[in-house]
């Protein structure tokens, strides 16, 4: 009975081709090593989700399958709230419970490192600091993450079009800052009328925001120099790069971690072409501890096609 229900559970997964090896069958305590939890490459352009207790293994899930995609030569994004998963730069070590589990499932293992790139937001950790310009993230992201509504919106818009206009590149908050205040100085009045009757009041709202932003880490963000999207898609030696980005001193404010997350997302929407259904995708993004980096009291929906 035992043996059939093993038999008809893997059936479910049966597939030809590339695919991921999450583990075999369990039933009745009893491991069938022939049938295999497999999922095809080619799905994994759709959102997953990896539940389960505390101390049950979603990390280490994660990293596993995270490894399975570098050596398929697909890089991986993942954002290491506890710095759990460091240790893929360096081959592991065996021992008795890894070479039991090995045994039971018949895999092949055997210590491997991959090539990791750390990143940090807000610094001082020793990774590289991500950052980007403000001109770069542009007046409509922005806005979504100060929680403008769309009068402010508007006005932000203008601002950034002044600053065009004057050929001031607005690099960090900084320099936003300095231009709001510079518009609604007496100095700056003509300025603000010329450019649509900009309210006062209403570019007080944005300034005030912004502050608020600064003090949430975002004056360590917004900056120079800007990280480039395709560095995440690097493959090296036929291996995908594991880009782990830290987030540990973010887990208990996610404004910034949203923020960058926002911005990369619309950059990569905008310079991946459209590909179509792949074998395997070109990046995959993972977030390990979610709920920590996501509000679930306000939740807005930011996707890109799941085809580039």
């Amino acid at each position: 009975m035992a043996e059939s229900a093993t038999q008809e559970i893997a059936a479910g997964y049966t597939t030809e081709g590339a695919a991921l090896e999450l583990g075999c069958v369990l039933v009745d305590g009893a491991v069938d090593p022939a049938a295999r939890v497999r999922i095809p490459f080619a799905t994994l352009n759709r959102h997953g989700l990896v539940a389960g207790a505390t101390g049950t293994g979603k990390t280490k899930t994660l990293q596993g399958i995270a490894e399975q995609l570098s050596t398929a030569g697909v890089p991986v994004l993942l954002a290491d709230v506890k710095g759990d998963l460091s240790g893929m730069a360096r081959p592991g070590e065996p021992n008795a419970k890894i070479e039991e589990r090995a045994k039971d499932t018949g895999d092949d293992w055997a210590p491997t490192a991959f090539p990791v790139e750390f990143l940090s937001l807000g610094g001082g950790s020793g990774a590289i600091p991500i950052r980007a310009t403000l001109t770069q993230f542009g007046p409509i992201l922005l806005s979504k993450v100060l929680d403008l509504n769309e009068t402010q919106e508007s006005t932000l818009g203008l601002i950034f079009h002044w600053a065009d206009q004057q050929a001031l590149p607005l690099l960090d908050t900084k320099d936003l800052r300095a231009v709001i205040q510079h518009l609604t100085s007496d100095e700056g009045k003509a300025d603000l009328k010329g450019i649509g009757g900009v309210s006062p009041a209403t570019a007080g709202v944005i300034l005030r925001a912004l502050v608020n932003l600064e003090a949430q880490g975002g004056d360590d963000f917004f900056g120079e120099p800007e990280l480039d999207p395709a560095d995440l898609l690097r493959v090296v030696d036929g291996k995908g790069v594991v880009t782990l980005v830290e987030l540990a001193d973010q887990a208990a404010n996610p404004r910034l971690f949203s923020t960058f997350l926002m911005w990369l997302l619309a950059e990569l929407y905008e310079d991946l072409p459209e590909a179509g259904d792949l074998d395997k995708p070109k990046l995959v993004f993972f977030f390990d501890e979610a709920h920590l980096l996501f509000s679930t009291r306000r939740r807005r929906s930011w996707s890109a096609s799941s085809r580039r």
